[in-house]
């Protein structure tokens, strides 16, 4: 996929929510260029290949009215992403058994840009415990589309509180 940094080419709009059934509060976020500082802190920029002055260039431009910021998965894949997470002093990883863990795609067409706004956050609660072909049907049927792997990771590394139950 090529990108051009900045450049809007369309995005979910914001009538179309991501992930469960349910929409809880949205959660208070930092402002988008505090988010990419976050992000440039962890050194995500150095994973994209870009600088830290491009990645806030691309946030400040970053198409979608949602409050959170997303690089495009082929910019940096989960693998990469995981480690930075951090709850209470622990480290995020990926298991020994999900090396294919960068093959996950996501079931939806995403932003032809390589970073994006992603509105409608909901960890799905409502949804607990469900399988996949149960929720799929049900998220469908709510005119949602389903939080990204890499999504929730940004939204993780944004506000970590948002895993504990």
């Amino acid at each position: 996929m090529s990108f051009e940094a900045g450049v809007g080419r369309g995005n979910h709009p914001a009538s179309v929510f991501r992930c469960g059934l349910v929409i809880s509060a949205t959660p208070e976020l930092p402002a988008v260029s505090e988010q990419a500082d976050r992000l440039v802190e962890l050194g995500v920029h150095r994973l994209a290949g870009w600088s830290a002055t491009r990645l806030r260039a691309a946030a400040e431009t970053a198409v979608g009215a949602g409050p959170l910021l997303a690089l495009h998965p082929d910019l940096v894949p989960v693998s990469l992403l995981a480690p930075m997470l951090n709850l209470d002093g622990k480290p995020g990883f990926v298991v020994v058994d999900m090396a294919d863990v960068d093959e996950f795609g996501p079931t939806m067409a995403l932003p032809d840009t390589p970073v994006y706004m992603v509105d409608g956050l909901d960890r799905g609660d409502a949804m607990s415990n469900w399988s996949p072909a149960e929720a799929d049907p049900a998220i469908a049927a709510a005119d949602r589309t389903p939080l990204t792997l890499t999504e929730g990771l940004y939204w993780l590394l944004q506000h970590p509180e948002a895993l504990e139950r």
